[in-house]
């Protein structure tokens, strides 16, 4: 890319998983992706370790045209996201865009709820499974599934190679000795 890439988290409000965002974040920041953080509350939002990330703005607030890279933070609070109207509307835009789009494992189901899932391979938690291919989602059940802009992680332990799928996506080159 030749301009500065922007990339968005959207965390829940409570029990976000602390690696995904905070690991992600520091790799796309050390490769000059610039970040911002948004939340459903104006209030910190704490993760599951009980680290805390003040919001920059809420997500009734956010513009899919501002962004490169749209990063939903998984963990348990992430439930609360699906039936979220702005959030659904956000994907729609976010996938009609053909923006690239993360969603960690208890986020995924995301796609299911804004009716964006039916037909892409996606990966999450085997106890997901179900409701994601009720939705037309074929499973992979794979650490990272990349289908198109959409990439699904299943847990935290996958953030590096979302870093390296995000990196190839916006074609910032990476060296040989960079360990991700």
């Amino acid at each position: 890319m030749t301009e500065e890439a922007k990339a968005l988290f959207i965390l829940p409000h409570y029990d976000f998983y602390d690696d995904e965002y905070f690991e992600l974040k520091k790799l796309l920041e050390e490769k000059g992706i610039r970040t911002e953080v948004c939340s459903t509350h104006a209030s910190e939002a704490q993760g599951r370790f009980r680290k805390l990330v003040e919001p920059e703005f809420l997500l009734q607030d956010v513009e899919s045209e501002d962004y490169d890279v749209f990063v939903f933070v998984g963990g348990e609070g992430a439930s609360e996201l699906h039936h979220d109207v702005d959030i659904q509307n956000l994907v729609n835009e976010i996938c009609t865009e053909r923006k690239l789009i993360i969603l960690f494992d208890e986020a995924v189901p995301i796609l299911y709820y804004a009716n964006v899932i039916d037909g892409r391979k996606v990966t999450a938690p085997e106890h997901l499974k179900i409701e994601l291919e009720e939705g037309g989602a074929y499973y992979t059940g794979k650490g990272i599934q990349k289908d198109g802009e959409v990439i699904t992680a299943f847990d935290h332990r996958s953030v590096s190679d979302v870093a390296k799928e995000i990196f190839k996506s916006l074609k910032i080159e990476q060296k040989a000795n960079d360990d991700l």
